[in-house]
Parts: structure tokens; sequence; C-alpha cells
């Protein structure tokens, strides 16, 4: 009688939800960064924005927002604390008014970008952390970063609505 097993590679495949295990803090960071800085900055409608807008950064929330989503801090407050802890953060985005209902707001429009930094950010990780180069990541490996970063999106906005009583 032959058997199978039904456990497939991707549930026995896990990210850990704190990042920081697989990479340290300072290379997350880092990497973060270089995706971030790799999207088109000089967008002529972007630029305009941000001009009629100087107090919009959206680089600085796409690096806030990601760098604790990836370590699993997602409460919008601890996000906020977050900014206050780390020092880099200070130095990097001074002055910056860190409130979690502006949090909240950021990741609400601009759930896409976050998204894919968190990918990107997954990818990097995975890459270093198993040495796989540049090689292609399979759909369903990508169909699972693109999924945890999701879950990871989906948890803060529900943390964020329990802590408002919206739930």
């Amino acid at each position: 009688m032959k058997t199978s097993n039904p456990t497939t590679a991707a549930d026995r495949f896990v990210l850990p939800w704190d990042m920081s295990e697989w990479a340290a803090k300072p290379e997350l960071l880092a990497w973060l960064d270089e995706e971030i800085g790799s999207l088109d900055w000089s967008n002529p409608e972007l630029v305009e924005s941000l001009k009629a807008n100087p107090v919009y950064q959206p680089r600085f929330w796409l690096t806030l927002l990601s760098y604790a989503y990836a370590q699993g801090i997602c409460e919008s407050e601890e996000v906020a604390a977050l900014y206050y802890k780390e020092s880099w953060l200070r130095i990097r985005f001074p002055a910056q008014n860190v409130t979690a209902p502006l949090l909240a707001r950021f990741r609400r429009e601009n759930r896409g970008m976050i998204k894919w930094c968190l990918v990107e950010l997954f990818k990097r990780v995975l890459r270093e952390k198993f040495e796989l180069g540049d090689t292609l990541m399979p759909a369903g490996l990508r169909r699972y970063l693109v999924d945890a970063a999701s879950a990871r999106i989906d948890v803060a906005r529900d943390i964020d609505r329990a802590a408002r009583g919206a739930l």
C-alpha cells in the first residue's frame, strides 16, 4: 500500500517572524535602503508631489514600516516607538513626527509599496542565508513571500483596529 505525505515542501519551509534571526539588523537596514533606493525617486509626478507636500516623506515611512514589519513589530504604537529607540532612524530621518495614526494612514494608502519592499527584503535575506546568489526564485516560493508580506500588513491593520476598538 502506497502512502502519501500530505506535507508539501511549502508547508515545511517557514520564514521566521523576526527576520533578524536570519540576518543582522544592520544588514536588513542596508538591504532595505538599497531596495527603496532602487525606486524611481526622480519621477516628475513624484517630484512635483513632494515639492507640493514637503511633510510627506515616503522614503522614511517605507523604511520604518518595512523594517518594523520585517522584525515582526506590527502595532503602530510599537512601530512609532521603534523610531525613537533606533538612533540610526533619528539620524537618517531627523525631526519626524511619528504617530500611530500617521503610520496607519501611510500603511493604508501605500499597502502595495510596503508589500513590495517586504518581498524584496525577504528575497534578499533568503539569497544571503542560503547562498542562492542571483538564481531565480521558484514561483511557489515567490508566492509564499508575497503571502508572508501581506500577512504582516494584515496583522498590523488588525492590531490597530483592535486597539481602536473597531473590530
